[in-house]
């Protein structure tokens, strides 16, 4: 990854920050896609309460910063599953996705138990970039409360080539 970038914990109070970036994110690329209800549910979801509750329920999360700027966010679930992966627009492009997914399958690989693959719901936007990674769908894109998804899939083995 970059040098410019660190990959870190989330400390207690940052979650606040943490999810105003995934709102922006949201709001620009994704939102505009989604339905009244759609966006009332994601962030019902994405609000620091839940953020919170997940995290203390054994989800596992990691933010990138450069210049002690907030850079990106991942958040993965049961060890196999990116449920969130946002980056603020100016850091588009610039490694930190590819980072923060390099430091997380690192850091949950030795507690993976038997998990052969990583699967993501990517917004429509998304999927560029995870088919690049050599994600692919595996299921018609689905909507649940108004919130679209693009059930995806990647070996572990593969993805970690991708990252290298």
């Amino acid at each position: 990854m970059n040098n410019q970038f660190k990959i870190k914990k989330i400390k207690p109070g940052e979650e606040i920050e943490v999810c105003n970036l995934v709102a922006r994110s949201f709001n620009e690329f994704i939102a505009s896609e989604f339905s009244e209800e759609g966006i009332e549910e994601f962030y019902k979801y994405s609000n620091p309460r839940e953020f919170l509750k997940r995290a203390e329920s054994g989800y596992f999360s990691r933010v990138a910063e450069s210049q002690n700027k907030l850079a990106g966010m991942i958040e993965i679930k049961d060890k196999s599953h990116i449920s969130m992966l946002y980056v603020e627009k100016a850091f588009h492009k610039k490694g930190v996705a590819k980072g923060l997914i390099r430091i997380a399958l690192e850091e949950v690989t030795s507690s993976r138990g038997n998990h052969d693959n990583i699967t993501v719901n990517s917004s429509r936007y998304a999927v560029p970039f995870y088919e690049k990674l050599g994600f692919i769908q595996f299921e018609e894109e689905k909507t649940i409360y108004g919130v679209f998804h693009i059930p995806m899939i990647v070996k572990y083995t593969k993805l970690c080539e991708s990252l290298s």
